[in-house]
């Protein structure tokens, strides 16, 4: 039905934000999801040299953004994981000066060595060490680092430095603790028992992080840009925020990857460093977050019964109902979650679809996924709600094929990610 391309050879290496973990402001944190700089590159120059308005409806840590900003092309973008919005922000400000750095790095190694009684409170039960538990995320003595690293940070009386040295904070929380990011969420690194980090090792790594990468960073590769897309980045839904931001026939160009429809809970993946740095302070403000994320994932049972009509998608919602029936679930919300990731869909369609100028482009990077051993092929689902949206499919890009669960591999085989582009 639709025009697939093979890109397997032009994508496939520059898919993955794992090419960006050793590339300047990019390694400032160690994000899991997204593609990396090259991909926009590649993009870029495409679009061919002229002045464009571009729009990322799911900013994650930032690259779109940051990399567009790097080539003189303005971006609104939007992400509601307030991490990851600190995260971005930062990778966009473009006035760091290095002996401000330095100077306030010496302010926090002065200002954490005055700080003599911590007192570990949270309401997240296995945040912190204590007798009567049997597993908890941090050490005391890693945990009194890390908050007295905290404290000095949140004295810093100027907010660029202030936000600059807590996302190199965040950038160490997963080493120092006793977890790691297995796939879809966390888990305990098989020593973690045994691990005894001091605080004295817990200072230097954030020491070294400080100056092995950000000074360097901003003293060799800093570079100043007329366009500061920093100042076009919002920490809300874009299922709302896009309407509210942003004016129709205003953009040229979208280039976006939404979650996967992977049931993974992408909060869960930052719940750590969201814990420590007080961006959530309870459950229901985790409640509260997870609300307001694309429907990807059931930690949330969702009540909403709205679906959209579309011939394919109702194929595929019937072909998974059966095949629940004979199938254990491992979740009954996962049909729940199907059908509303696509409602999702269709509002970002419809939304981004008033905001494209006439001609406009999207570059829509997406996987397909499967339950029951029933294919949800996304990137078809996906093109043809865009189709009824008035967009035009020009083609379906192959760029991998993913590994898909042990239960769904030999009836499914691979999963392919593709990039759809369409044109209003």
């Amino acid at each position: 039905m639709y025009k697939y391309t093979d890109y397997l050879a032009n994508y496939g290496r520059i898919m993955q934000f794992n090419k960006n973990k050793t590339e300047p402001f990019h390694r400032w944190y160690p994000f899991v999801e997204g593609y990396s700089k090259e991909f926009i590159q590649s993009i870029v120059k495409e679009m061919g040299e002229r002045k464009i308005v571009c729009l990322e409806p799911f900013s994650g840590s930032g690259t779109t953004a940051l990399e567009l900003q790097n080539n003189g092309i303005e971006c609104f973008s939007f992400e509601v994981n307030p991490l990851m919005y600190l995260v971005a922000r930062v990778k966009l400000e473009n006035s760091y000066v290095v002996e401000s750095v330095n100077e306030w790095l010496e302010f926090i190694v002065r200002y954490r060595e005055t700080i003599e009684t911590i007192d570990l409170k949270s309401d997240f039960k296995t945040l912190y060490q204590s007798d009567d538990k049997e597993k908890w995320n941090y050490n005391t003595e890693v945990a009194k680092a890390v908050q007295k690293l905290y404290y000095a940070i949140k004295s810093i009386d100027n907010e660029i430095y202030c936000e600059l040295f807590t996302v190199a904070l965040a950038s160490i929380l997963l080493d120092v603790s006793n977890l790691y990011r297995n796939g879809k969420c966390l888990s305990y690194k098989k020593d973690w028992k045994e691990r005894e980090l001091t605080e004295t090792e817990v200072f230097e790594k954030f020491d070294q992080k400080v100056r092995n990468e950000l000074v360097i960073d901003i003293q060799k590769h800093l570079h100043y840009s007329k366009i500061n897309n920093k100042r076009k980045l919002f920490n809300i839904d874009s299922r709302i925020g896009i309407d509210e931001k942003i004016a129709d026939d205003s953009i040229d160009l979208v280039i976006t990857s939404p979650p996967y429809l992977n049931s993974r809970d992408y909060t869960d993946t930052y719940m750590l460093e969201l814990k420590t740095l007080g961006f959530v302070q309870n459950n229901e403000d985790i409640r509260h977050l997870r609300e307001q994320t694309l429907r990807s994932h059931v930690q949330i049972k969702w009540e909403d019964m709205s679906s959209v009509d579309n011939r394919y998608l109702k194929n595929t919602l019937n072909d998974l109902e059966i095949a629940s029936k004979e199938t254990e679930m491992w979740n009954k919300s996962i049909i729940d979650m199907i059908r509303l990731y696509f409602v999702d869909m269709k509002i970002i369609f419809k939304t981004i679809y008033k905001k494209l100028k006439k001609g406009g482009k999207v570059y829509f990077n997406v996987s397909n996924s499967a339950y029951f051993n029933v294919l949800v092929n996304t990137l078809e689902i996906c093109a043809s709600i865009a189709e009824e949206e008035g967009y035009f499919v020009k083609e379906i890009r192959k760029a991998r094929n993913l590994k898909t669960s042990p239960q769904q591999k030999e009836a499914i085989g691979s999963l392919l990610e593709g990039v759809i582009i369409l044109q209003k």
